[in-house]
């Protein structure tokens, strides 16, 4: 039996392969968190500077309204 060989650098063993809008996110995300940590001299852990990341990135995207299907 030969050994595994991930398809891609971001195929790794027991984590599932992202679609492509979803690795793009992925990769916003890890660039803002590092960008923020790095900026913050210490003052945000990378936990802390990823979940800010993430909160900012939330607000900017567009809310869209969904119309309810009731016609009561």
């Amino acid at each position: 039996m030969s050994e595994y060989v991930p398809s891609s650098a971001r195929n790794r063993k027991g984590r599932p392969q992202l679609t492509p809008e979803a690795q793009a996110l992925a990769d916003e995300l890890s660039r803002r968190a590092a960008q923020m940590w790095a900026e913050s001299d210490g003052e945000l852990s990378i936990a802390e500077a990823v979940e800010l990341a993430a909160f900012r990135m939330g607000r900017e995207v567009p809310q869209t309204l969904t119309e309810r299907g009731d016609e009561s």
